[in-house]
């Protein structure tokens, strides 16, 4: 399902800081043509990793190889979930989801935010529990586009 998204319209982070400062990892390995970058909180990919190796007993150096196909597949899911709930609601703007899934062992809920990035018009989706897209944004200095 293909929706249109206008990076006017969302939330400004500096994305490309907050992925060097390692505020947020990517989620996926390839951002797919014509797809939204997907990113992580870093205490939500803190929170995989240390339940996969609890779950698995495998060295550190193998969990990220594990992981990231997994996650891509969740996160792919998710995005299509938002972008049914936009299509069926007919929310042009719409740019907070949140998700029941069993993705966070702290949290039933997921909470997926589409922004903006500041210096470029590429739309990005970030992905956590409640309170780390809260504590993110809210830490982040995030500034809603026009509308």
């Amino acid at each position: 399902m293909a929706i249109t998204l206008n990076p006017e319209h969302l939330p400004k982070l500096d994305i490309v800081a907050l992925a060097q400062s390692g505020h947020i990892v990517r989620a996926e390995r390839d951002t797919a043509e014509g797809g939204v970058p997907v990113f992580l909180t870093k205490e939500g990919w803190d929170e995989l990793v240390l339940q996969h190796r609890k779950q698995s007993n495998e060295p550190i150096e193998q969990t990220a190889s594990h992981l990231l196909p997994a996650l891509e597949k969740i996160s792919a899911r998710i995005l299509a979930e938002a972008a049914r709930a936009t299509e069926t609601q007919k929310q042009e703007h719409a740019a907070l989801f949140t998700l029941e899934t069993d993705l966070f062992p702290s949290s039933p809920q997921t909470r997926l935010v589409l922004v903006a990035d500041k210096t470029h018009p590429v739309v990005c989706a970030l992905l956590g529990t409640l309170a780390q897209i809260t504590l993110l944004l809210a830490s982040h200095n995030t500034t809603m586009g026009e509308a």
